[in-house]
């Protein structure tokens, strides 16, 4: 079961790339945890159910339509956050917000990815239909979710850490250095930045280049050497990470689109708590 307790000792935040991390009581963080009663969160609950046919929790990222009270961006994520199906929500939402279209090859390889996830997760057997087919049964939901998302603006992910994230301590500075991965738009990249992002391209006088961790979300969380070796003992729990963000303007640049987004939240997931951090309350604060 899952810690609910605050965080003992002193814990601080920052968001600011340039920030140091900023001073916090023990009651300004909460570690929000899902499905304490059961012991489960309900990102847990959700992958047993006997629908999912394969090895239970491969398809967590599926299972439900809102996250943290957002729309839910699906990445098909298995529960170890590793693998899955690109959903193609990236591209609907892009879509939503933009004059971006998507091309009818592509659209046709975002229905047949709904075909294969609704396949594995139901346990069907049977045979790739035609793209017709394929069209006429999950084109219309297609459509569907990208009319809804032209009223949504708040939107919500599980980050895939565990192949594009990073997180580490730094001992030096007393501070848990987080950078979160964003879903890109499309194969292309460099599609999604913001404020506290990564800069994708950095110049300097003898070049450009791209900097270590470009295009993620750059969060420092303050804790002591005792409360970093604790969470380390731990370990991680993937499917309780969360960051919710809204989103700012879509652009077309030549064939691509991109997206300039304000984080709000950030959530850790570890296998007995989870580290939620509420970024809008930080914003702005001071070196």
């Amino acid at each position: 079961m899952k810690n609910g307790a605050v965080l003992a000792g002193a814990l601080a935040l920052a968001v600011s790339t340039g920030a140091s991390a900023q001073s916090m009581t023990p009651s300004g963080l909460l570690r929000q945890i899902g499905g304490v009663l059961s012991g489960k969160s309900g990102s847990q609950a959700k992958v047993s159910h006997p629908l999912y046919a394969e090895q239970a929790g491969i398809y967590w990222d599926l299972d439900e339509d809102t996250l943290e009270g957002a729309q839910h961006l699906r990445e098909g994520l298995s529960s170890t956050g590793a693998q899955g199906i690109d959903m193609c929500d990236m591209g609907l939402l892009a879509m939503a917000h933009s004059a971006y279209q998507l091309r009818p090859d592509k659209r046709q390889w975002c229905l047949r990815q709904a075909w294969v996830a609704a396949k594995r997760t139901t346990g069907s057997k049977e045979a790739e239909p035609s793209a017709a087919v394929i069209e006429q049964r999950f084109g219309p939901a297609f459509d569907a979710r990208l009319e809804r998302f032209k009223g949504i603006r708040r939107y919500a992910v599980r980050p895939n850490f565990k192949a594009l994230g990073g997180i580490s301590y730094n001992a030096d500075r007393g501070v848990m250095e987080v950078f979160v991965p964003m879903p890109q738009i499309s194969l292309a990249g460099l599609s999604v930045t913001g404020k506290n992002f990564v800069p994708w391209i950095r110049k300097t006088p003898t070049g450009v280049s791209s900097p270590p961790n470009a295009g993620r979300y750059r969060l420092l969380i303050r804790m002591d050497p005792a409360e970093a070796a604790n969470l380390a003992r731990q370990g991680r729990s993937f499917q309780d990470d969360r960051v919710v963000f809204s989103v700012n303007r879509v652009w077309i640049d030549g064939t691509e689109p991109k997206m300039d987004v304000t984080v709000e939240k950030v959530s850790l997931g570890y296998r007995n708590e989870t580290i939620e951090v509420d970024v809008t309350k930080n914003q702005g604060e001071g070196a």
